[in-house]
């Protein structure tokens, strides 16, 4: 059972709206005191895990103009912790804070988990767009490793289908050099997608030619394509990328009779590695329990 089940109906319906059951909408003055308090920036420290790693100066620079000028409209959400005060929604906003001289701030209190906190934290910034593709996806990753929680229990929670989750965890399988190119915008989620299909160095390639040429996503797509249709054209011994023997096709039939499942054997004479497929979360368990027993 996964950490997001809970027997409460009302926890479930208040993670399900994300911010909007931490923040309620423009509440009446009458009720401004009991709903927010004033804080000093120097009481709160930032969230111990962030899914946000990396901040632009110059847009925070603008932040903290605006709200020298106009106040900070928006309260950051804290939990207390011995003493103190733990960030959980609005770090960008507190960081302003800072750069902007402002000492006290106006923050909503909450009492919640530790899971709680981090998944209030990812709906924030998927809301407001101010995760990077790779900071987002793994967010979800971990996410999913420490809730249990199957990619569409997690994908209602954060308000995206599971499709677009899926996807995204699915980038985590690109070589780090992808990686650090799609974080630093170099790369599109656009190429990182269709770049998933090829096997590592292909992947690699390609993305070092979309940067130097500057490919759209549509070009991309093509080259992924023409690639994959030429690993499965026949050729020469000689062309070849991967054996296609009868030793490969024996061990590739006996992995799947043991796993139950789709196996792709990839040998370089040598070297290679091996794809196992899934379709659901139940397989993949499924998969998971013949590997550890064994």
């Amino acid at each position: 059972m996964s950490n997001f089940d809970d027997k409460s109906p009302r926890r479930r319906r208040a993670l399900g709206r994300g911010l909007g059951a931490l923040i309620p909408d423009e509440p009446k003055e009458k009720d401004r005191k009991r709903q927010y308090v004033h804080l000093p920036t120097a009481q709160i420290d930032a969230a111990h895990r962030q899914p946000r790693t990396s901040f632009d100066e110059g847009r925070l620079a603008e932040l903290a103009d605006s709200i020298r000028e106009s106040g900070l409209i928006q309260p950051l959400v804290v939990r207390e912790r011995q003493g103190r005060y733990e960030l959980i929604a609005g770090e960008r906003r507190l960081r302003a804070c800072r750069i902007a001289g402002i000492d006290e701030v106006p923050a909503v209190i909450k009492d919640v988990t530790d899971l709680e906190a981090y998944t209030l934290a990812l709906i924030e910034n998927i809301q407001r767009e101010d995760l990077n593709p790779v900071e987002e996806a793994l967010a979800y990753r971990k996410l999913l490793d420490d809730t249990g929680a199957t990619q569409a229990e997690l994908a209602e929670r954060v308000g995206k289908s599971r499709s677009a989750l899926a996807n995204s965890v699915r980038l985590l399988d690109l070589p780090d050099e992808v990686l650090d190119l799609l974080a630093a915008g170099e790369l599109k989620s656009g190429h990182a997608r269709a770049l998933v299909a090829l096997d590592e160095a292909d992947a690699l390639q390609l993305a070092r030619r979309i940067v130097d040429e500057s490919w759209s996503v549509r070009k991309t797509e093509e080259e992924v394509r023409k690639l994959r249709s030429d690993d499965q054209k026949p050729s020469s011994p000689k062309k070849s990328r991967y054996r296609d023997d009868a030793l490969v096709r024996d061990l590739t039939e006996r992995l799947q009779h043991s796993l139950g499942t789709r196996v792709k054997l990839k040998d370089r004479y040598g070297k290679g590695k091996i794809e196992i497929h899934y379709d659901d979360v139940d397989v993949l368990q499924s998969v998971l329990d013949r590997i550890l027993d064994e």
